[in-house]
C-alpha cells in the first residue's frame, strides 16, 4: 500500500521509468510524464482511505553453492 498523491507514479520514477525519461529531451519529456503519470493514476486509484494497492510480482531466488 502506497499513500500519497500518485503513489505509483513516484515509486516507478525512481527506477524503471528514469531510463525512459532520460532518453527524452524537453518538451517531448514533459509531455510523456504528464501523459504517463495520468495513465498511472487512472490504472492504480486510491482507497476510500487514501493507500493505493500496488500489486507486483516478485521472484526470489534460492541458491546453494555445490560441496
Amino acid at each position: 500500500m502506497l499513500k500519497g498523491e500518485n503513489p505509483v507514479a513516484e515509486y516507478i520514477k525512481g527506477s524503471w521509468l528514469k531510463q525512459f525519461l532520460d532518453r527524452l529531451q524537453e518538451p517531448e519529456r514533459g509531455a510523456f510524464e504528464t501523459d504517463y503519470r495520468a495513465r498511472v493514476r487512472a490504472a492504480y486509484p486510491a482507497e476510500p482511505d487514501g493507500h493505493t494497492l500496488f500489486p507486483f510480482r516478485r521472484l526470489f531466488i534460492e541458491a546453494q553453492r555445490a560441496g
